[in-house]
């Protein structure tokens, strides 16, 4: 359905300008534009979360301005017929694209897509799996459109800043926590940089920094008995969602002197213990802007209405997302304007405007180099 937008009818302001790798593009106004209506499915690896709340409270403030509508479905880290089940149950209730979170079972997902007609992007998840072990049925479909990663896909100056943050605050025994290395190898890359940055710093300290074997979860809470069989532990270094995972154990041993650097953002125990705050247990926490999705709605837009960047690549494509990465009290005071913190759509830092002047089906001057700058400038220094 063609759906033709008057400023007097929806009252939006003219977009901003921004800027592409080519220098700047003209703006258009969504108000002006005819877009196409276009229902598109949202398969998210949790239901619940101030993520969760920021990105409904986000997509329902861009849709009538992009003019689509969104369906959600939880899905599953470890179960690919629930995943498959759930994309099905999509299809079947008319999305025309959908965005996933997760990696299980993506190759058999992207076949049933691809019969349907249905285009595959991906959201803050970099389908490691799927691009060294099933490539050419996941990234060498034409259905399947890439993603955006959660972070860097090199994940090398993130683990030492984390180490630099260690050597700073004089932490000697630290602990490392991931989650299992079959689900996130990406995870024992940032652990590896990270030792590696002690092991150098070590050579010449006069007190050397120890740290663990790494704990592998199994996507559960952190066993208690992890402090009994650690018990020098001044530092805990968790790249397994720490707030939910790792946290609420401590409290329940009474660790909390011990302190925590992870990845994940709930806004809550973290905010209020984060620092010089609380109780100082969290020391570092790290997420992705949610308005990193823009990188797969346009994407999907575009390819809806047959329309591609004349710049698109041949070869889908893992993009890198710049992560939130607050490791000091200055960086939390920036991480509360965000909109992950506020769930305020008007705290975004890409409008509905922006993604409708970066669609090539609706801004004949919008390039894919353009759209990656603006969805990799979504780190704190960018605010």
């Amino acid at each position: 359905m063609m759906n033709f937008k008057k400023a007097a009818a929806l009252g939006l302001a003219f977009g901003m300008a921004f800027t592409t790798l080519a220098g700047s593009v003209t703006t258009v106004s969504a108000a002006d534009v005819e877009t196409t209506h276009h229902k598109i499915g949202i398969g998210h690896y949790t239901d619940a979360g101030r993520g969760v709340d920021a990105l409904h409270a986000y997509l329902d403030a861009i849709a009538p301005v992009i003019d689509c509508e969104f369906e959600f479905v939880t899905l599953s880290t470890y179960d690919e017929a629930t995943n498959l089940t759930s994309i099905q149950n999509l299809i079947s209730s008319g999305c025309e694209g959908i965005i996933m979170t997760a990696d299980m079972g993506t190759q058999a997902i992207v076949e049933e897509c691809a019969s349907a007609g249905v285009y595959v992007a991906g959201y803050l998840c970099d389908y490691n799996q799927s691009f060294w072990t099933n490539y050419d049925a996941t990234f060498g479909n034409e259905y399947f459109l890439g993603t955006i990663n959660d972070g860097e896909l090199d994940g090398t100056a993130y683990a030492e800043s984390v180490a630099e943050k260690v050597i700073t605050e004089g932490y000697k025994n630290i602990g490392l926590i991931t989650f299992p290395s079959w689900a996130y190898p990406q995870q024992q890359d940032i652990v590896k940089v990270f030792c590696e940055k002690i092991d150098a710093y070590n050579e010449s300290a006069e007190e050397p920094i120890s740290y663990t074997d790494v704990r592998e979860l199994e996507f559960t809470a952190l066993d208690p008995n992890y402090f009994s069989e650690n018990p020098d532990l001044d530092c805990i270094f968790s790249v397994a969602a720490g707030a939910s995972n790792v946290y609420p154990v401590m409290v329940e041993a009474g660790k909390t002197d011990i302190k925590l650097i992870t990845t994940g953002f709930e806004a809550t125990s973290d905010v209020e213990n984060f620092g010089s705050s609380g109780n100082g247990c969290y020391q570092g926490v790290r997420c992705s802007a949610i308005e990193a999705i823009a990188y797969p709605l346009c994407l999907l837009i575009d390819k809806l209405n047959g329309t591609v960047y004349a710049d698109l690549p041949e070869e889908t494509e893992r993009v890198d997302c710049l992560a939130y990465n607050v490791l000091s009290d200055a960086d939390m005071e920036i991480m509360k304007t965000t909109m992950y913190y506020t769930g305020d759509a008007a705290d975004s830092y890409i409008s509905g405007e922006d993604i409708v002047n970066m669609c090539a089906s609706y801004n004949p001057e919008a390039t894919y180099a353009g759209l990656k700058e603006r969805t990799n400038k979504l780190s704190l220094s960018d605010r």
